[in-house]
């Protein structure tokens, strides 16, 4: 018997990525979570039904390049039919030596996943350092792939600046640091949240920012009615001038 739904399949790293960025060091954090989604789409009504499941909860979109800048991805999870991972190791290979400098890197990237790849709905942080006048100056930039756009994000009018910045899933940490109204009687009142002073955390207090974000997301999907795109083991590594290193890590094992 054909079937008369017509079926569209896509495969999804909609999940959470944190970048923290202060005095000490940056770190760069993500879930494990590979979503499976399509759509079918009903010819007689013309009605569309969009459906979900759990592909992975092994899935890796935080990477290690030349044990010095760090790479987290998320946006699409293959690009024809091959994980975004295994090309994100093919560039390391053929474009990241022991020399390459951090700010060569988004246009390496672009160049990668340009035309011969199709631009995919991909997105990027990278970090690192670069060595400038004796100096390690962080870098932290965020890349729209299929837009070819690069930002910095840790930079404005040329001074460094310290905070984080998240992407995928970011609706429970913005729900959580925006400013909101509550009724107080007859009125709406706004409620700013208290600021982060992200300038005065340690190395360690970044680690267990980027872990809460990331953690508080997984949580709160788990209670809410809604596809559960953010799960699974939290990846986290820690970058200063002097070396990178896995803060977590999920490992294989034969259980």
């Amino acid at each position: 018997m054909k079937n008369k739904f017509s079926i569209t399949k896509k495969h999804q790293i909609m999940s959470l990525i944190v970048a923290t960025y202060v005095p000490e060091g940056i770190i760069v954090a993500g879930d494990s979570r590979l979503t499976l989604s399509w759509t079918e789409k009903d010819p007689a009504t013309n009605i569309e039904k969009v459906f979900s499941i759990t592909a992975s909860d092994t899935n890796t979109k935080v990477f290690v390049l030349k044990e010095k800048f760090g790479l987290a991805a998320f946006g699409a999870a293959d690009i024809k039919r091959i994980p975004i991972a295994g090309y994100i190791n093919q560039f390391i290979e053929e474009k990241i030596t022991d020399t390459t400098e951090i700010d060569s890197i988004p246009q390496f990237l672009h160049e990668f996943f340009g035309d011969t790849l199709g631009k995919p709905n991909m997105y990027l942080y990278l970090a690192g350092y670069k060595v400038e006048n004796k100096v390690s100056i962080p870098y932290v930039y965020y890349l729209d792939i299929n837009k070819a756009t690069t930002a910095r994000l840790n930079e404005h009018n040329g001074e460094v600046t310290f905070g984080a910045n998240w992407g995928g899933e970011s609706e429970v940490m913005t729900r959580l640091l925006s400013e909101i109204k509550i009724q107080q009687g007859a009125n709406l009142v706004d409620l700013k949240p208290p600021g982060i002073p992200f300038n005065f955390f340690t190395l360690q207090d970044a680690i267990d920012f980027s872990n809460y974000a990331v953690r508080t997301t997984i949580e709160t999907f788990k209670f809410q009615q809604r596809i559960k795109t953010v799960g699974g083991p939290i990846d986290i590594i820690a970058i200063t001038p002097d070396k990178i290193a896995w803060i977590k890590k999920k490992e294989l094992n034969g259980n």
